[in-house]
């Protein structure tokens, strides 16, 4: 087969780009059969096979950028003699040849509309239906996003596959000489919880801030170190505001996006990581800090219960504060409690795999290409 992969869009750092680059990586791996034309912004080295050839296509913009794919794909698809296309983040084109395949990692802008910009809220209540109606299959990273396509969208579920992510390697319990390099890099305390994502109203980051500060006046050494960037479509202005007018200044570590070889090391030097976000798809934060044996407290939105199990402390309802402070205390204050959530962190990481993942992928491809190969 000749397959065509839609990378479009997994320049800027985050959960989509981590997620599509180790299942690409894993796939180019198990795969030796077939051959990939690959669609990015930029070259991406991890990307790199005898099998695999990149279209390196430039940073447009994401609206130019899809433009250009309802455009330029249809046309440079039959030149390429394409059997099958999978476009690997939510977005497709029309008038696609041969077979295809849509990735639709959450559906956050339908279930929180008010934080998203007029744009995606238009885009994901029509044309995403449109798109998804026309593919031969849609995989959805958890059940959880499979039940909110079904929801939405009215997809059969026999047009869903579900097939999760793994994590990356790297993401394990390090020597102490590692994660201390990390430590002295950042001028981190020896007591923190750790956030890993963007800066963005979905991540819902004001009721941990206050825990800590709740923490803090009980006699608790602890600050909140935010690793991640600014997502600007939506913005959290009173958390913004608050850390660059120093309100938060005693509460508050905020890093930026730190350089994805350093996150590992990142995680095994933090105490605790708090993840209260609204609504996820998947949860790979919380996956690469269990499994690099960080005890994990977090919300229960969307499909992180679904990854985490019963090896995290869940946190409900997501924005009280008063139950953060609680259960980030408890974990804090128990050397005992954090052993035990290591272990079992530990034990549910082991479930996800790049590996199996790839060959689920590969086994769907085969599924979607038999009707007109038999």
């Amino acid at each position: 087969m000749r397959i065509a992969i839609d990378a479009l869009g997994i320049g800027q750092p985050g959960g989509g780009r981590t997620a599509t680059l180790n299942q690409l990586t894993a796939l180019l791996q198990v795969d030796r059969a077939n051959e990939y034309l690959i669609l990015v912004d930029h070259e991406e080295p991890l990307l790199r096979a005898p099998n695999a050839r990149q279209l390196p296509v430039g940073a447009r913009g994401r609206l130019v950028s899809r433009l250009w794919a309802q455009m330029a794909f249809p046309s440079l698809l039959r030149r390429e003699r394409v059997d099958l296309v999978h476009y690997m983040k939510n977005l497709g084109a029309f008038l696609t040849p041969g077979r295809t395949v849509v990735t639709v990692y959450d559906l956050s802008v339908l279930l929180y509309p008010r934080i998203y910009p007029p744009g995606d809220r238009l885009y994901w209540r029509w044309i995403e239906p449109l798109t998804l109606r026309h593919a031969d299959r849609v995989v959805a990273i958890s059940e959880d996003t499979a039940r909110d396509i079904g929801r939405f969208y009215g997809v059969s579920r026999e047009r869903v596959r579900v097939i999760y992510p793994g994590y990356d390697e790297s993401f394990r319990p390090l020597p102490s000489t590692e994660s201390e390099r990390i430590r002295q890099k950042y001028r981190l305390p020896e007591t923190f919880v750790l956030h890993v994502g963007s800066i963005s109203r979905k991540k819902n980051l004001l009721p941990v801030v206050r825990a800590v500060a709740r923490l803090q006046e009980q006699g608790q050494e602890v600050r909140l170190v935010l690793a991640g960037r600014l997502y600007g479509k939506a913005r959290d202005d009173e958390l913004l505001r608050g850390l660059e007018s120093g309100a938060f200044a005693s509460q508050v570590t905020w890093l930026g996006a730190v350089p994805e070889e350093e996150l590992p090391a990142l995680y095994n030097c933090a105490t605790a990581l708090a993840f209260p976000s609204l609504q996820e798809g998947f949860g790979l934060v919380p996956l690469e800090a269990m499994a690099c044996g960080l005890p994990v407290v977090t919300s229960g939105a969307g499909a992180i219960g679904e990854v985490a199990g019963d090896a995290a402390r869940v946190v409900e309802p997501a924005d009280d504060e008063r139950a953060w402070s609680d259960a980030l205390g408890r974990v804090l204050s128990n050397p005992e409690l954090r052993q035990e959530m290591r272990a079992a962190g530990l034990g549910r990481a082991a479930h996800f795999s790049n590996a199996k993942s790839a060959r689920e992928l590969l086994e769907l491809y085969q599924e979607v290409m038999a009707p007109c190969c038999e």
